[in-house]
């Protein structure tokens, strides 16, 4: 993923000095922007993410000092936060969290193997005491430390046994997932902090920055990773379960976070998210002068499909029997294609940024 992430970046740079040419008026500087971005969409982000995995720390250390079904409750619920607070910042793949593959040790997926689950399963059935302690978790394989594992430890097949003192191993591992999600969002917290390395990179382009030479590739960088964003909810998510052609090839279990009815919530919180990295940026001053009106475009377009996201709120199994709800899964599909169109050809025309290159191609 790195490697296509840094490809993408780097066509992205290759593609801007052709497209910029076509503005004659000055571009507003990008630092403002960049700015905005990091003090009202990062910073809050990962702050918010890292509020709801300690809550998820603190609900699974009391289920496992006493088991019951109300603290079993809670911590399925936490867990519920800390799922929907990782989507509204899961798409920003810049700075720390592209490090010691932290991004993949919160979320690993897809996991079209099963691989998570799988080795899961087998440190419950072995009572591995590596797992059980965070540090120890932390060396592990990436689809055992994250919201994935905790998902399987918390909703899984035998997790009712969780409020009974009998699944103290499993809670004991999920508890260390936990402490290692504190730990992880600790880091990229400090990452993204005044007196890091990546902030002044990531705040000023210049001919040594290794992210972007100029103002225009900074940009297209911001817009990239909008359109990924976009893109990986409509594939990857979405795409997961979802046959757009054939119902009978539907995947109910293939998608993220069905067992704790998660899938659309998150899908939710992606799309506001995303929503909120486009407004929080102010991007839209570099379109202002050829289309005046095309951010309240992409805005009412991102409020249709985060409203349609919000009316599928069953499990996706039922979601894809229903022939009505089914229908609703596609249109959302084709509404953040809309979002993707409006971003990636008529947004970057206006502002003079790359055009029509999909951070898909090639995955």
């Amino acid at each position: 993923m790195m490697k296509r992430l840094l490809l993408s970046v780097v066509m992205l740079m290759a593609g801007s000095g052709a497209a910029g040419a076509d503005v004659t008026s000055p571009r507003p500087p990008i630092e403002p922007v960049l700015e905005r971005m990091l003090v009202t969409y990062i910073r809050p982000g990962y702050a918010g993410f890292n509020l709801s995995v300690s809550g998820l720390s603190t609900a699974t250390r009391a289920l496992c000092e006493t088991p019951s079904g109300d603290r079993l409750g809670a911590a399925r619920a936490a867990f519920r936060a800390a799922a929907d607070s990782w989507a509204r910042i899961e798409w920003l793949r810049l700075g720390p969290v592209m490090s010691h593959n932290r991004l993949e040790r919160v979320l690993f997926f897809p996991d079209r193997k099963g691989t998570g689950r799988k080795q899961v399963q087998s440190a419950i059935a072995q009572k591995d005491a590596s797992v059980t302690d965070a540090g120890s978790l932390a060396g592990q394989s990436v689809a055992m430390q994250g919201l994935g594992a905790i998902e399987f430890l918390l909703f899984g097949s035998g997790s009712d046994a969780l409020a009974h003192s009998k699944a103290s191993h499993r809670c004991a591992f999920a508890h260390a997932a936990a402490d290692n999600l504190v730990n992880l969002s600790n880091e990229i917290i400090t990452g993204w902090g005044p007196d890091s390395t990546a902030v002044p990179v990531f705040l000023k382009p210049g001919a040594d920055n290794p992210l972007y030479r100029t103002d225009t590739e900074a940009l297209n960088v911001l817009l990239g990773q909008m359109i990924h964003g976009l893109e990986a909810i409509r594939d990857t998510r979405i795409g997961a379960f979802l046959d757009t052609e054939n119902p009978d090839h539907d995947r109910p279990k293939s998608a993220l976070f069905w067992r704790s009815e998660m899938t659309l919530p998150t899908i939710r919180a992606g799309l506001s998210g995303l929503e909120a990295l486009f407004n929080a940026s102010g991007i839209e001053v570099v379109a202002e002068d050829q289309a005046p009106k095309l951010a309240a475009m992409i805005r009412f377009e991102f409020s249709q499909a985060i409203r349609t996201a919000d009316s599928l709120d069953a499990p996706v199994a039922e979601l894809l029997a229903d022939p009505q709800t089914r229908e609703k899964l596609a249109y959302l599909a084709y509404a953040i294609k809309i979002i993707i169109a409006r971003l990636d050809q008529e947004f970057a025309q206006a502002g003079g940024l790359a055009v029509g290159f999909s951070f898909g191609d090639g995955d």
